[in-house]
């Protein structure tokens, strides 16, 4: 029997089934006709008509997806006040339009306003009650702090600012961007930011005279001189108000110091008094702390007779085994300076710190003595120092022209590696206190003078603050490496064409670098009538190169650049902190003349 097969097909047509209909096409998007604005500035409204427009001619409302703090959207304004943190950064928007119909577009762009640059001064008086803050005052009738912003001709735009009743002091309309802060004219730092500047200035008042006498007792005495009386203040310790040689064979100090200044003695609270024992003993010849005394609670008079009466007594004694790497110390000149550096004198001390126990508190006048309590100092022979006052002064100089002779000032450079055992000194002071540890060596190069036959001798120092060491004191931190001044040596001369000048250089390669300070020596008449090089400028940065502005033809320029090292500066931000272990050391250019 045979089997049909079939296939039935079943074709479209009339009376079989259909398909779905296709979905309907999205609504058109609506276009965004309207540019926003791009420019603003801090606590200036900023506002933006939105406008936008569809095929279909439906209506259009608008949405804000993203945008800073506070921007608001009413109807189609975009609405912002920038507030300073949102100055000189840059604030991203994002607004939708959409149609009735359900289309949408986006649109999205970004803001820096122009911004306020505000300057703090904290002038901080350091007393045994804590520190009390001092408004500073600005300068009157001054074209600085000014924010010195650059253009893209290579010029400098400056915008001045203003004293706030605070004290404080604001530049407004400040692009982002790095530019120069200039506070004062020879000092600016290239910064994206503003920051504030401590120090601690000595209380002032009208000039008078104060004559301070002293009667002081409990003086151990020693069968030959050379020890030393020494009265320093909580309040300025560039002027000590009672000191001097002790005699020999003597148990009691006595002086009359008459004081014409204008510090306001009324401030000072404490006195801190201390007989300081000349010693040579191995290889160390200098100043110990003996008996001391604390006098508080004083009630100077301006312009009066103060007495400052006082028994000295023995003070609690402590030991520090103490070595110098000479040779580490005196291979940082080596390479450093245009011509051969001749290390010519050290210097280094131990001291407590008062009050302030977390920095590394500045002197209020960039003088050499304070705010240090010296427990132990270096010195020459009494014979032969002209400055026989215990204190680390040679730590206190940092690069510039030698325009007199370095005299009875540290001892000499120590380019060897020395031991000097263990010394001991008296430390009556509170634990609390921070004890430091201050070592610098100073330099010397001469080069000749471009166009003359005379020639010209300039400081380089190294020098450093940490804690006690509790090792050989070595350098924490060396000169910067391969410096170039528009492409050419650093080291050597040069005669230049144009007043656009660039240096260049390479990270130390001993140490970390918070930043650098570019000084700049114009070559000019001095005060004393002579010749000789000036300050010019100081340019502070964390980059590794600098633009030096404010050059000009017809003058001869010595440069120098300082690493620093710090625990706490940001030499953008705050560059005026400190902390320990902080270092500085230095190199300096060759003349070069700008024709």
């Amino acid at each position: 029997m045979s089997v049909l097969s079939f296939l039935i097909f079943t074709l479209p047509g009339c009376g079989g089934s259909s398909s779905p209909p296709p979905p309907p096409l999205p609504p058109p998007k609506p276009t965004i006709t309207s540019s926003p604005p791009t420019t603003a500035a801090e606590g200036v409204a900023y506002s933006y008509q939105l406008a936008a427009t569809s095929s279909d001619s439906s209506a259009i409302t608008f949405s804000l997806t993203a945008s800073p703090s506070g921007a608001t959207l009413s109807g189609n304004t975009v609405s912002w006040t920038p507030t300073h943190g949102e100055s000189r950064v840059s604030n991203s928007f994002t607004v939708t339009a959409t149609t009735a119909a359900g289309g949408s577009a986006t649109q999205s762009w970004s803001v820096t306003p122009n911004g306020t640059v505000n300057i703090t001064a904290l002038a901080a008086y350091r007393t045994p009650s804590g520190s009390i803050n001092v408004a500073p005052q600005w300068p009157v009738n001054v074209n600085y702090p000014a924010a010195l912003v650059p253009q893209p001709d290579g010029s400098l735009q400056r915008l001045q600012g203003a004293a706030n009743s605070d004290a404080s002091f604001s530049i407004p309309n400040v692009p982002a961007g790095y530019y120069w802060l200039e506070i004062n004219p020879n000092a600016n730092y290239w910064t994206i930011a503003s920051y504030d500047v401590i120090g601690r200035p000595p209380a002032t008042t009208t000039q008078s005279t104060t004559t301070f006498t002293s009667s002081i007792s409990g003086i151990n005495p020693s069968s030959t001189a050379g020890d030393f009386f020494l009265t320093q203040t909580d309040l300025d310790d560039s002027f000590s108000p009672a000191f001097g040689e002790i005699p020999a064979n003597s148990t009691t100090f006595t002086s009359s110091l008459p004081v014409t200044s204008t510090i306001d003695w009324t401030q000072v609270t404490t006195l801190y008094l201390g007989q300081y024992v000349f010693t040579s003993s191995g290889n160390f010849t200098g100043y110990l702390l003996g008996p001391s005394q604390t006098v508080s609670n004083l009630a100077f008079v301006n312009g009066a007779t103060d007495p400052i009466n006082a028994t000295l007594s023995s003070s609690p004694t402590v030991s520090l085994p103490l070595s110098i790497s000479g040779s580490a110390w005196a291979a940082l000149a080596s390479s450093a300076d245009p011509e051969t550096p001749s290390p010519t004198l050290s210097d280094y001390a131990v001291f407590a710190q008062p009050y302030a126990t977390d920095r590394l508190a500045l002197s209020p006048s960039g003088l050499l003595l304070g705010p240090d309590l010296i427990l132990l100092a270096p010195t020459l022979p009494p014979a032969a120092n002209s400055v026989p006052v215990p204190a680390s002064y040679a730590c206190g100089f940092s690069v510039a022209p030698l325009n007199a002779p370095l005299s009875g000032l540290g001892v000499a450079a120590i380019t060897t590696d020395v031991d000097y055992g263990t010394l001991s000194y008296g430390d009556p002071y509170p634990s609390a206190w921070p004890r430091m540890f201050q070592y610098g060596q100073i330099s010397t190069v001469t080069f000749p003078r471009p166009n003359s036959t005379a020639t010209d001798s300039f400081l380089v120092t190294n020098k450093q603050t940490t804690a006690l060491p509790t090792g050989p004191v070595a350098p924490l931190l060396g000169p910067v490496q391969s410096a170039t001044l528009n492409g050419g040596s650093f080291l050597q001369s040069a005669t230049l064409s144009t007043t656009a000048v660039t240096i260049n250089w390479n990270p130390t390669s001993i140490g970390q670098p918070y930043g650098y300070l570019v000084q700049v020596y114009q070559l000019g008449t001095l005060p004393s009538g002579g010749t000789g090089y000036a300050l010019a400028g100081i340019h502070g940065t964390a980059k590794t190169s600098v633009a030096i502005p404010f050059l000009s033809s017809g003058n001869t320029y010595v440069s120098a650049i300082l690493a620093g090292s710090d625990a706490n500066a940001n030499i953008e931000t705050k560059p005026f902190r400190r902390q320990i272990p902080m270092a500085e050391s230095a190199v300096v250019s060759a003349p070069f003349v700008i024709q």
